[in-house]
C-alpha cells in the first residue's frame, strides 16, 4: 500500500513537472480510469431536462461503491444533479435541494424515518463540508436494500454526494459571484413600558393584591425623560439593522487528458448579522473553502486519485445571548445608557465616579445597571468583549483502482482511505464592566444626585480559548467488483466490501466506529429482469460482544416493462419500469449509549451508624444488566414505479412503502414493581411503523422557443407507534397504536367565568383556579382532571408534504418558482411568547386576554402574577395547525446569447436576480414565521452574476 501511494504521488509530480499534464498516453492499449472510479461526464440522469429512452440507456449515476447506467437504477433511489438547475436556480447551500425530491420531509430525513447518513465522496462527513457547486451528483438511497451496503449507521437511508472531478477537455474555468440582503420576515412584538405595567397591574388584581405600580409612574414611563423613566424595545432600529448583506464567490477550475484530469473550487461567503450596536455592528461570518481533486492513470491497471478539501470559518459575535434577553428582560426596569450631563453640579462624588469610568460612552454615557440587573445586553454590546467562533477543517481522500480483468475479465479491486480533521475553537476578549443605578431628584428638572457603582471596569486584555474541539474521522474500505456479459443477454454483477470507521472527538473517551462486510449480487437478463441481493455483515461496539455481529439480508426484483414486446412499440410509453423490494437491516442508531447492556451503579447517599463514628456511603443501580441487548431492525417492504410518457412529455417516479422498526430498545418498566425501578435494563421491545408513498412527476414541452417545466415531488408517510411498553389506567392513555409523534395533552372547554362555574366543574388539579382560567374536559368522569384525562391532540409532523417546480424559458431568459406545502401537522404555542406569568415580559398576545369585560371575546387566560400551573401546560388550548404554503424560491435568469461572446475568451456570462423565503401563506402565518428568543427568520435576495471561460 505504502508503494502504490508513494507511486501516485511521483506520478502526479512528474506530470506536472514536465508539462504532460495535458499529453498523451503512450500507450494506445491504457484503459483509462478504472470504471467505478472515472466522474460522470457527459451524460448524467435528470429525468425533468432529458427523457429520451435511449439515453436514459447510457446515463449514469453514482450509486453505493459503484457506478451504473440511469437503465439500470435500483427502485428506492432518487438522482440530483446541479449542473442541471444551479444556473436558473442558484443557492450553494445543499439544504436547499429539498423541494427537487421525492420522500423527504426535511433536507436529511428519509421517508420520516431521521436523520439519513451523509456520505461525501464516499466518506461519512456533514453536509456543511460541501457547497453545491462542488457537487456533481446527489444520489438519495431511500429503500433499506440501496443503503445497507454502508452498514448498520446507514438504516436511515443514505445521501450520497459526489463532488466534481476533471474532464478530458481543455481548461475550463467557472466563475461566480452574487451580493445580496435579507430581511426578517417577523419580529416579536412586546408590549411597552407603560401598558406592561398597567397590565402587570391588573395582573396582581387579579391574584387578590395591592397594584404594584403607582399611575403617576405609569404615566411618566409613558412620556418622561426615558433616562429616569426607561422603556426599552431591543427590537428598535437602535439596535437592529433593517437588513443582513452577504456576498458569496466562487471560482472553478478543470482540466485533463486521458491519463490525469484535476478540479479545483475556491469559495467565500460573508455575511453580517441584524445587530448594529456596540460590537454587535460588527458581527460577522466568513467561511473559505477550497478543493482539489486528482485522477491519474498510473499504468494499464493502476488508477487513482487525490482529493483534498479544506475550510476555514470564522463567526465573530458580541458576548451575552442578546436574542435571549431581548425575549425576556422587561421594558422598565433600567436605562442602558445613564448621562453624565444630567448629573447635578453638587454630586461630586458621583462626578468623580463618572470620571473615573473606564467606558465612557460617545463622551457623554455611563453603562446602565440596577442591582437586580448587574450586567444587560446593551452593556455587553458596549464593553463586555467579543467571542470569535474558529473552525478549520482538512479531509484527505485517496482512492486507488486496479484492474484485474488480466486475471478474470470484469474483474477489478478498488481501495479508498480518508483523513479527516476538524478543529474548532472559541476565542474571546471577556472584559467586566461596572454599571451604574441612579438616584434621582424628586424636584425641580430632572438630575442625578446620586450613582451607584456595581461591578468594576477590569480589560486585562487576555484572549481566552475554550469550547476546544478536535475531531479525527479515519476510514478505510475496499472491494472486490466484478462486472461481465455472457452471450449477451446475461449480465452478472457482483460486490465484495470491507469498510470501517473511525471517529473521536477529545474529552470523549469512547469513539464512534463503524465496520461491516458487504455483499451484492445483481443479474440482469437482457437489462430487462433484475435480480438484486445486497446484504451486510454488521458490527456494533454498542452491544454485548457475543451480540455484535448481525446479518442484514434484502432482495430486489426489476422489471423494465418498457422492453417488452407489448409496449416496446407504444407511442405513449417511452419508459416503464417497477421493481419490489423488501429486506431486514440490522442497525445500532437506537442504541442511545455505549453499555446499556451493562449494570450500571453509582454512588448514592451518605449514612453513618448510631456511634457516628465513620461516614459511610451506599450504591445505587441505574440499570439492570442485558447480555441478550442486540440490534434493533429495519423490516422493509416497497415497491416502486418509474415511467416517461408521450414522447417525452411527461416523467414520474413512485415509491410505497411499508417500514418497521423493531425491536427498538427501551426499560420495560411496566414489569418491575416501582421500587425495583433502578435495575430495570434495557431491552429491544418497542417499534415503530412508517408507511407512505412518496413521488416525483415532471411535465416537459416545448412551445416554439418558449420551453416550460413543471415538477411536483413529495411524500406522504403515516407513522404508528406499533409496540410500546406502558401499563395505563385508561387505554386512550395508550401511546400504542398512536403516531409517533402524536401530541399529548388535555382538552379545553373554553374559560371559567364566574366560582359558580368552577363550582359545578369537576375539580382540577393543577392548583386553584379562578375566573378566566382555563377549563377542561374530565375524560374518564372521575371528578378530577388531572394528567389521567390527557389525550391525543396533535402530531409535530406534517404527513403530506409537497414542492411544486415551475420553469419557464423564452429564449435566453428563464424564470423559475418553487412552492413548498405541508398538511396535517401541528404546533404547540409553549414559550415565554406566549406562556406568561410571574412578572414576565408580555408579548402582544396579552391583549386579547379574558377580564370581566371580555368574557365572551377572550382568546388568552386572565393573567396571574403567580405560577399558572394550570392555563400554561400542554392543551389543544395551545395547539396551532402547521398547515401552509409558501413561496420558497425564484429566480429570473439571463444569458447573454452564444453568438455574441462567439469570437471572445468568454464562453458563457449570464446575470441573475433571485428569492428565498418570499411568502408564507397560512392560518398561522405570524406563529410560524416568528421565532422567539432567537435571531429571526429572514428572507433572502439576491443578484448576481456567473463567467464560463
Amino acid at each position: 500500500m505504502k508503494y502504490l501511494k508513494t507511486t501516485l504521488f511521483l506520478s502526479l509530480a512528474s506530470l506536472l513537472m514536465t508539462g504532460n499534464l495535458y499529453g498523451q498516453y503512450s500507450s494506445d492499449r491504457g484503459i483509462g480510469i478504472a470504471e467505478n472510479s472515472r466522474p460522470v461526464t457527459d451524460v448524467v440522469y435528470q429525468a425533468p431536462d432529458s427523457l429520451d429512452a435511449e439515453k436514459i440507456k447510457t446515463k449514469q449515476i453514482h450509486v453505493a461503491f459503484d457506478i451504473i447506467e440511469q437503465k439500470d437504477k435500483p427502485s428506492g433511489v432518487s438522482v440530483l444533479n446541479p449542473d442541471e438547475f444551479l444556473n436558473t436556480d442558484y443557492s450553494s447551500s445543499l439544504y436547499d435541494v429539498t423541494g427537487r425530491v421525492g420522500g423527504l420531509l426535511w433536507y436529511n430525513n428519509i421517508w420520516g424515518l431521521g436523520d439519513a447518513l451523509i456520505m461525501i465522496d464516499g466518506v461519512p462527513r456533514n453536509l456543511n463540508d460541501v457547497r453545491l457547486e462542488e457537487v456533481e451528483q446527489i444520489t438519495y438511497l431511500k429503500g433499506a436494500s440501496k443503503a445497507v451496503l454502508y452498514g448498520s449507521h446507514a438504516a436511515n437511508g443514505v445521501i450520497l454526494i459526489t463532488t466534481r472531478r476533471g474532464k478530458s477537455q481543455e481548461r475550463e474555468i467557472n466563475f461566480r459571484v452574487n451580493s445580496g440582503i435579507s430581511t426578517p420576515k417577523l419580529l416579536p412584538e412586546y408590549l411597552n413600558a407603560p401598558d406592561y405595567m398597567t397590565l402587570y397591574n391588573e395582573a396582581r388584581m387579579n391574584d387578590g393584591l395591592s397594584e404594584f405600580y403607582d399611575p403617576a409612574l405609569i404615566e411618566n414611563h409613558r412620556s418622561g425623560n426615558i433616562y429616569r423613566y426607561p422603556d426599552l424595545d431591543y427590537y428598535s432600529s437602535e439596535y437592529l439593522r433593517s437588513f443582513v448583506s452577504n456576498t458569496n464567490v466562487n471560482a472553478d477550475i478543470s482540466a485533463g487528458t486521458e491519463n490525469a484530469r484535476f478540479y479545483a473550487n475556491f469559495g467565500w461567503i460573508n455575511n453580517t448579522t441584524l445587530l448594529n450596536y456596540g460590537e454587535g455592528s460588527r458581527e460577522m461570518d466568513n467561511r473559505f473553502n477550497a478543493r482539489g481533486n486528482v485522477d491519474l492513470r498510473i499504468n494499464n491497471s493502476i488508477s487513482g486519485s487525490l482529493d483534498v478539501a479544506t475550510i476555514i470559518y470564522n463567526s465573530r459575535r458580541g458576548l451575552g445571548d442578546y436574542w435571549a434577553n431581548a425575549g425576556t428582560i422587561q421594558p422598565n426596569k433600567y436605562a442602558p445608557l445613564i448621562p453624565i450631563d444630567l448629573i447635578h453640579p453638587d454630586a461630586e462624588e458621583s462626578l468623580i465616579l463618572a470620571q473615573n469610568s473606564k467606558n465612557i460612552i460617545d463622551d457623554n454615557y455611563l453603562l446602565g445597571g440596577t442591582q437586580e440587573y448587574l450586567t444587560n445586553p446593551i452593556a455587553d454590546l458596549l464593553a463586555g468583549g467579543y467571542n470569535q467562533y474558529i473552525n478549520r477543517v482538512i479531509q484527505i481522500t485517496n482512492r486507488i483502482d486496479f484492474d484485474l480483468s488480466r486475471m478474470l475479465s470484469g474483474l477489478s479491486f478498488h481501495t479508498q482511505f480518508n483523513a479527516d480533521y476538524h478543529n474548532s475553537y472559541n476565542q474571546s476578549i471577556n472584559n467586566e464592566y461596572a454599571t451604574y443605578a441612579p438616584t434621582w431628584n424628586t424636584t425641580g428638572p430632572d438630575s442625578i444626585i446620586n450613582l451607584q457603582k456595581f461591578g468594576e471596569d477590569i480589560r486585562t486584555g487576555t484572549q481566552n480559548i475554550s469550547g476546544t474541539s478536535q475531531v479525527r474521522n479515519l476510514g478505510f474500505s475496499m472491494y472486490f467488483s466484478y462486472k461481465k456479459t455472457f452471450n449477451t443477454d446475461h449480465n452478472i454483477t457482483g460486490l465484495l466490501i470491507g469498510k470501517t470507521n473511525y471517529i473521536s472527538t477529545n474529552g470523549i473517551y469512547q469513539p464512534e466506529t463503524n465496520a461491516n462486510l458487504g455483499l451484492q449480487l445483481v443479474y440482469k437478463f437482457k437489462h430487462k429482469y433484475w435480480v438484486d441481493f445486497s446484504g451486510a455483515l454488521d458490527n456494533s461496539t454498542k452491544l454485548p460482544e457475543n451480540k455484535r455481529i448481525g446479518i442484514s439480508p434484502t432482495i430486489t426484483l426489476s422489471w423494465l416493462l418498457s422492453e417488452e414486446e407489448f409496449l416496446a412499440g407504444s407511442g405513449t410509453v417511452d419508459f416503464l419500469k417497477f421493481s419490489l423490494s423488501g429486506g431486514i437491516f440490522n442497525t445500532d442508531n437506537e442504541i442511545s449509549d455505549f453499555y446499556l447492556y451493562d449494570g450500571t451503579y453509582a454512588p448514592d447517599r451518605y449514612f453513618s451508624w448510631h456511634d457516628n463514628l465513620y461516614l459511610n456511603r451506599s450504591t445505587t443501580a441505574l440499570q439492570g444488566e442485558n447480555p441478550d441487548l442486540t440490534f434493533s431492525k429495519r423490516k422493509e417492504i416497497f415497491a416502486s414505479l418509474e415511467g416517461a410518457f408521450l414522447d417525452r412529455l411527461i416523467w414520474f417516479e413512485t415509491t410505497f412503502f411499508m417500514t418497521r422498526m423493531d425491536g427498538l430498545p427501551t426499560q420495560r418498566f411496566s414489569q418491575y414493581p416501582s421500587y425495583f425501578n433502578t435495575f430495570v435494563p434495557y431491552v429491544n421491545y418497542n417499534a415503530d411503523q412508517y408507511t407512505g408513498v412518496d413521488f416525483m412527476m415532471n411535465l416537459n414541452k416545448n412551445l416554439g422557443d418558449v420551453n416550460l417545466n413543471i415538477g411536483l415531488n413529495g411524500i406522504y408517510v403515516k407513522s404508528n407507534a406499533a409496540v410500546r411498553d406502558e401499563l395505563y389506567s385508561f387505554d386512550y392513555l395508550n401511546r400504542e397504536g398512536k403516531p409517533v409523534d402524536a401530541i399529548f395533552g388535555l382538552v379545553s372547554d373554553g374559560f371559567f367565568n364566574d366560582q359558580t362555574d368552577i363550582d359545578n366543574h369537576p375539580k382540577q388539579a393543577f392548583g386553584e383556579v379562578v375566573p378566566g382560567d382555563i377549563k377542561y374536559v374530565d375524560q374518564n368522569d372521575d371528578g378530577i382532571i388531572d394528567a389521567n384525562d390527557e389525550v391525543e391532540i396533535g402530531k409535530w409532523t406534517s404527513p403530506l408534504t409537497l414542492f411544486l417546480n415551475f420553469s419557464m424559458s423564452y429564449k435566453n431568459i428563464t424564470l423559475f418558482i418553487q412552492g413548498s406545502g405541508s398538511t396535517g401537522g401541528n404546533g404547540v404555542k409553549n414559550n415565554d411568547y406566549y406562556w406568561v406569568d410571574g412578572d414576565d415580559k408580555y408579548s402582544i398576545v396579552v391583549t386579547d386576554r379574558w377580564t370581566e369585560g371580555t368574557s365572551s371575546t377572550a382568546s388568552y387566560p386572565r393573567l396571574s402574577s403567580q405560577s399558572s400551573t394550570n392555563n400554561f401546560r400542554y392543551s389543544d388550548f395551545w395547539i396551532y395547525g402547521s398547515n401552509r404554503f409558501n413561496l420558497a424560491r425564484m429566480q429570473l435568469t439571463y444569458d447573454l446569447p452564444a453568438r455574441i461572446l462567439s469570437n471572445s475568451f468568454i464562453k458563457g456570462f449570464g446575470i441573475f436576480v433571485n428569492g428565498s423565503g418570499l411568502l408564507t401563506i397560512s392560518k398561522n402565518k405570524d406563529i410560524l414565521d416568528l421565532t422567539v428568543s432567537g435571531e429571526p427568520q429572514m428572507r433572502y435576495f439576491t443578484a448576481g452574476l456567473r463567467a464560463k471561460f
